[in-house]
This record gives C-alpha cells, structure tokens and sequence, in this order.
C-alpha cells in the first residue's frame, strides 16, 4: 500500500521520505485568510499549526518533495463562498507553477471552477464529501475527481461496490490516527485543535496569549460522546490487505499537526506491519510499538452510516416535512398511515448507501413521493436530498422532469456555513480565559477574540445558495440541467 502522509514543514520531509511516505499532503493559511476569517479551521478543517502560513513555505516544501520524489496535495476541504473560492482559484494557480500535484476538495462549487479552467491538478475526493455509492463516484468523476478519499464508515466490500462503478478511479482509505464516532462530512460544528488544560499548580504558570473565538473547546460534538474513540493511535493495519484488494491502493495517515515523530513512528510502524502475516502478529506488533493494545481503526466501535446529527435548520412553516436524517426506514415508517394534510410536504432523505440506492431506492423515493400525493398535497412535493448519487439517480425521472416533484439541495449536500454554537462564539461572557499547554507543550492562554465581520458575514449570508453561482451550476450540471434550489434557508 502506498501511503500518504501529512506535513506542515519543508524540514520534515526527508524523514518522511526515509520512514515510507508515498505522498504527502498539506495545509496553508496565509495572513489573507487569517485576517477575514480567523486562524482557525475553515478552510481546510485544521488550525493553526496544521497549516503553511505563506506561499514560499508551501513552494519550498513542493520543491523538497519533488526532490525525493514525492508529489505534494494541498488541502482545500471546507464550504466557501464566492469570494473565496477566488482566493482559492488564485491559490491553486500558483500551487501549479510551484509543481504541486493534486487538491483534496470537499465543496461542488471549487470542483466546478477547477473544472472549467481545466486545470491540471489532480483533484482528490475529501472524505468528508462522504462518498458512499457508486452514482455518486461517476458524478464526481464528471466533475473531474480523479481519486476518492472513502470515509471512516466505508469498509472494504463497501468500497470495492463503489469503485466497480467508476473504473479506473483511484482511492484512498484510512489507516491510522484521527478516528472520530461521527462522520465527519456531517458534522456541523467547530472543529478546532483542543488542547490539554493547565490544573492545579500549572494553572498558575504565565503563558502568552492564544485567541481564539472559543476558549472553552465544549463545541465539538464527539467530545460529548463515549470517548473510547479517542485512542491516539487507532489502527487500520490489518484491513490494509483487504481494502488492496477491493482496488483501494492509498493508505491515508490523519494527524496534521501531529508531532513529526509521532507521524514517522507510525509509518514505520504500518510499513513493518504489511510483511506480517497475520493479525495477531501486526497486533503484536503494535503493541511494542505504542506500549498499549490495539485500537482497530474498523472495529467494532468504528463509526457507521447513520451516526447522522439532526442538522440545525430553518424550516418552512407552510411546509410539512416528513423522515429523517439518520435512515430512510424512518421515513417510510413515518408515512405508513399518516392523514391527509393540507398544503405542500417535503421528504427529507437521507445521504444513500450504495446497497440502498442499487436495490431500488430510487423506485422507493418515487413511490413515496405518490402516496404523499395521495394525502392531499397535490403537485407541491419536494424531495430533499443529501448526496450527489441520489440527485444524479432522481433528476431524469420522468416524474421530475414533469414537474411533478421537486428536487432540493439538503445542508448536508451543499453545507450550512453556521457552526450549530455560533451563538456562543459571538459571546465574550461565555468564553473566558482558560489556562492550557499549546501542541509543542508551552504554557497558554486562551484569550477570546470576536470573530471577524468576514467570517460573520461569511456564516450569516455567505452560503446561501443565491450568493453561490459556482455551486449552483455544479448542482445543475449534476442534476442533467435541472436548476436545483436549497431546501432550507441559512440559519442567521
């Protein structure tokens, strides 16, 4: 397996190279993000020390890398606005003249643009596009991916059923190091770097400064749940074998930020694990190596498809809205004896499977639409969806061609914009100073600082779908020409 590996430093590289890295991947954050929306993760879902802070830093490690033979990707993962995404066009033109190989993108309006300029970056499907089913690879490849990034969820038979329908595409699992209960391309809250809280006598120690818009680091939403997820080291070691064989040939390291030689550590550690012949081994193996036993990346405890949130959204109230978010068997049991209602209805589906949408989802959607019909809301039914597959399996259906349904963009499929706390982030009360020890171990303080009117601005209006020309058209383009409205309006 080959492995791709994160870096935030020129200076790493040699070590990375010797350890076993493929390829290598990066951040940046430079003053002109940093100054509109803040140093922290939105634009490439990492803060801070994750990330290049210039242009030259990034051009430096290109040049490294190329040295070694390593090919550089540079992580563009986040929602943007328009404004943005031409920064971002900007930033990627340069990433070329530099040599760099590849994005990793996550939002369908930089796809697009990438897409139009015909740029020759390779683009890389985010995991947190939650690529799930085979119609949804074949629309992202028609957007110009290249490669998939399978999310956590994704085990080896769901990936092979996946790839099947896009031959040639290339992929990428995880195999080691940020393993999280939830999916992360449904998560809508912060994810900012936590870090370790000063007590007792350390709690007195002076410390510089660490603004931030959040001093508690109470908003991410996996840090309220059974934290036995939170091994350091989570391992897919043993899949590795299995996923080669489903077609996936690029093992994914997380851990941007992590110390370098935590991230060399580990890499030695995989490479030495691929000539062991058995899983006791390779478990064995890790226990030597991290002095604790294994934590298995695809066990038990692994997060599964509908580890889905309620998103937090503004509803319509003329509209009746009916299913879930989590499963479409909730919504069908939801409409099994219902009444009548009086006025339009929304089904609210779920991003799909590839099992579900290959075992007739679509019919079943469509089936569902007519009883809604049934019930009295006349031609007035929306179908909400959440993924790509589902818009590009429902659009030439007669009965949206007709007219007579109406399909609409989901939160989950073009991004909310607003973390779920912002409330808190606009509130100095609610964040008070907090003593803490930063990622390299020095004391801190966490100081709040109000976030940006930019990224205000940003939350607040900047995603809505009528200020995104470049998404609308990807939307479009997938949906075979139909134009594609968003179901819910932004949450202010």
């Amino acid at each position: 397996m080959l492995y791709c590996v994160p870096t935030h430093a020129a200076s790493e590289v040699p070590a990375l190279a010797a350890a076993g890295a493929s390829e290598l991947y990066c951040g940046i954050q430079e003053q002109w993000w940093r100054e509109r929306y803040g140093d922290h993760d939105s634009i490439s879902r990492r803060q801070g020390r994750a990330n290049l802070s210039t242009r030259e830093e990034l051009a430096q490690l290109v040049a490294v890398a190329r040295a070694y033979g390593l090919p550089v990707f540079l992580a563009l993962n986040g929602h943007y606005d328009e404004k943005q995404l031409d920064y971002l066009m900007d930033l990627s033109a340069a990433f070329v003249q530099m040599g760099g190989t590849g994005v990793i993108v996550r939002d369908l309006g930089l796809l697009w643009r990438l897409r139009e300029t015909h740029t020759s970056l390779v683009r890389v499907l985010s995991l947190l596009s939650a690529c799930a089913n085979g119609q949804s690879a074949r629309a992202f490849a028609q957007l110009g991916v290249s490669r998939i990034v399978f999310p956590r969820f994704m085990d080896a038979r769901m990936a092979k059923e996946v790839l099947r329908a896009v031959p040639g595409m290339e992929a990428e699992s995880m195999v080691f190091f940020d393993k999280c209960p939830l999916v992360d391309g449904y998560c809508e809250h912060y994810h900012g770097v936590g870090y370790a809280p000063r007590t007792g006598a350390d709690a007195q120690i002076p410390g510089k400064p660490l603004y931030t818009f959040c001093t508690t680091y109470t908003t991410h939403a996996c840090l309220g749940t059974n934290r036995g997820y939170a091994n350091p080291y989570p391992c897919g070691a043993c899949e590795a074998s299995a996923f080669g064989r489903a077609g996936v040939s690029f093992g994914k390291l997380g851990g941007r930020g992590r110390p370098l030689e935590e991230r060399v550590r580990v890499l030695r550690f995989l490479c030495l694990a691929e000539s062991l012949e058995s899983s006791k081994q390779r478990a064995e193996l890790y226990e030597r190596t991290f002095g604790r036993s294994c934590s298995c990346y695809y066990g038990p405890a692994t997060q599964r498809f509908w580890a889905i949130e309620e998103p937090a959204v503004i509803r319509d109230e003329r509209r009746i809205y009916v299913g879930s978010q989590t499963s479409p068997k909730n919504l069908a049991e939801a409409l099994e004896g219902a009444s009548p209602v009086d006025g339009a209805i929304t089904l609210l589906l779920p991003p799909s499977s590839h099992d579900w949408l290959r075992d007739g989802g679509v019919d079943k959607v469509l089936s569902w639409a007519g009883h809604c019909r049934a019930l009295g809301v006349g031609r007035d039914v929306h179908i909400c969806v959440n993924d790509v597959g589902t818009l590009a399996a429902l659009s030439p259906r007669s009965e949206v061609a007709q007219g007579n349904l109406n399909l609409t963009a989901g939160s989950l499929l073009v991004g909310g914009g607003v973390p779920v706390e912002a409330r808190q982030f606009v509130d100095k009360s609610l964040n008070p100073p907090r003593a803490v020890w930063d990622a390299d171990g020095n004391p801190r303080v966490l100081t709040y600082r109000k976030p940006t009117t930019e990224l205000l601005d940003h939350w607040t209006w900047g995603l809505q779908l009528e200020n995104r020309p470049s998404l609308r058209e990807a939307l479009s383009f997938v949906a075979g020409g139909l134009s594609i409205e968003a179901e819910f309006p932004q949450r202010g």
